[in-house]
């Protein structure tokens, strides 16, 4: 009987479930707790990227130290606010921040707010991708070196 109910139960709870309908709006401000938070979405070399809902005041500072903040990867004089919502029509769409400026030179001008359903995109320094090209082009001209070798040594 119990089982009866609980598999009752569990149907009408899934069947009460709408899945979200093409067009649907997904961004929206919500109330957490006592504040107004917003989805904003951090790309690339932090910590933790994601998906995060953060309080409507925050800066990209903020929402970079959410994420974790920078990887030691990352390249900081080029990282990119992409804007889901224009406050004026000359607003321009992707806002370019070099964050090692502002390290260097503490000027919070340089640090632009953040909006809701806006995307943060911190990309990698030039090496990271290097080593890690150059490494995977180094290890397939050893593995034909040792074949060439070991090919000239069953033919001889």
């Amino acid at each position: 009987m119990k089982r009866m109910i609980s598999l009752t139960l569990v149907l009408l709870l899934l069947l009460s479930v709408s899945p979200a309908q093409e067009g649907s709006v997904v961004s929206a401000p919500r109330f957490g707790g006592d504040q107004l938070t917003i989805p904003v979405k951090v790309w690339g070399e932090v910590v933790r990227p994601g998906i995060y809902e953060v309080p409507f005041e925050y800066d990209l500072l903020a929402v970079l130290s959410v994420a974790g903040g920078p990887e030691n990867t990352a390249k900081l004089t080029n990282v990119k606010v992409l804007r889901a919502t224009r406050i004026n029509k000359d607003d321009p769409i992707v806002v370019y921040v070099d964050l090692q400026q502002y390290i260097e030179t503490g000027n919070e001008e340089l640090i632009p707010e953040i909006r809701m359903g806006d995307t943060i995109m911190v990309p990698p320094k030039f090496g990271k991708n290097f080593v890690r090209n150059f490494a995977a082009v180094l290890a397939i001209a050893q593995s034909i070196v040792i074949m060439a070798y070991y090919i000239d040594r069953v033919l001889e």
